[in-house]
């Protein structure tokens, strides 16, 4: 099944897709590096619209999201494929898969519905990359919007920046963007002429956007785990989202076609105290359950305002959005 598609130009014969950074030139009949999106008669195709995967309830800690409505949880969903090539995905069984081309559509408002009778705040867009929903998206957004739903998304980040406009102006709330690691970690692993700058770009435009914006960055052994890799980040990090911004370093565990050593714990924690001392604001450890570095602390009197536990809020002391003790503004949606 196919729907039209947006984010394109034609130029003889060819169709250009600019929902992404790969931009991918197709001729009659050609997929994009995605495998979501075709050329038909001369016009892009997606063959993801109300192709969904998977659906769930979850904690918005899964996400994850530390500053955005902690505690709720959301309506999580995916399609199929992916627009990067990661060898180590987790969900490699969706963003591996392409799209099936016979499915039944499932309405944006089913995903609505599903939501309100779970008892969940908002909806999610994860597990493979959720840029293929792009055309659905847009027109699920403003439905939520509409029930009270908040509206966000787990990114690879490689989306176009008028993508990610697009997004926002039907609805998008938050978005949590994964950077890979450098240039060379693109280029070897990820995508063909890729570059983690695109990724930046469009961190930034999410700042502009004033769509909350949380960063991860999965530190893997042997690829992107030296402290010089992990400087470059934190860099990055505070050139192109700001020093407010929290960031996750989430340890690596094998998968798919990648069979490393799971990222030492004491990488992390160097992580983190790294990007303290550079003058981030909040920093945190990702799967690894019950570590301090998940909490959130203020960044000017340290007092402890969440305390959790795996996926889990076990205490919340941010008031109104400020510190309880010092009345620091804590950045987040609360």
């Amino acid at each position: 099944m196919i729907y039209p598609a947006q984010l394109f130009s034609k130029k003889n014969g060819a169709v250009i897709c600019h929902l992404c950074w790969n931009r991918c030139r197709l001729e009659e009949g050609e997929m994009g590096v995605c495998k979501a999106r075709v050329n038909k008669d001369g016009s892009l195709y997606t063959l993801t619209y109300g192709n969904i995967s998977a659906m769930e309830s979850r904690p918005i800690e899964v996400k994850p999201f530390f500053h955005f409505k902690p505690a709720s949880t959301t309506m999580t969903f995916s399609t199929y494929s992916c627009n990067l090539t990661c060898p180590w995905c987790q969900n490699w069984h969706l963003s591996k898969t392409p799209p099936p081309e016979s499915y039944r559509v499932v309405k944006p408002s089913e995903i609505v519905e599903a939501a309100i009778k779970s008892g969940d705040e908002g909806l999610c867009a994860s597990f493979n990359e959720p840029t293929l929903l792009f055309e659905y998206l847009l027109d699920l957004f403003p439905i939520a919007r509409q029930k009270g739903l908040y509206n966000t998304m787990v990114s690879n980040g490689y989306l176009t920046p008028k993508a990610l406009e697009m997004l926002r102006n039907s609805g998008l709330d938050a978005i949590n963007i994964d950077i890979k690691g450098n240039d060379d970690v693109y280029n070897k692993y990820c995508v063909r002429e890729g570059k983690a700058s695109f990724v930046w770009t469009t961190v930034r435009k999410a700042v502009k956007l004033g769509i909350h914006i949380e960063i991860i960055n999965l530190v893997i052994t042997g690829v992107n785990d030296s402290d010089d890799a992990i400087l470059e980040v934190i860099e990055n990090h505070l050139k192109y989202a700001g020093e407010n911004i929290p960031i996750h370093f989430t340890r690596y565990f094998p998968a798919f076609e990648f069979m490393n050593p799971p990222t030492k714990i004491e990488k992390l924690e160097k992580a983190v105290e790294m990007a303290r001392r550079e003058g981030v604001e909040f920093a945190y450890v990702g799967n690894i359950p019950g570590h301090r570095y998940e909490n959130t602390y203020c960044p000017q009197c340290g007092e402890l305002l969440i305390s959790r536990m795996s996926y889990r809020v076990l205490v919340n002391r941010i008031a109104d959005g400020r510190c309880s003790k010092c009345g620091k503004e804590i950045y987040g949606v609360w």
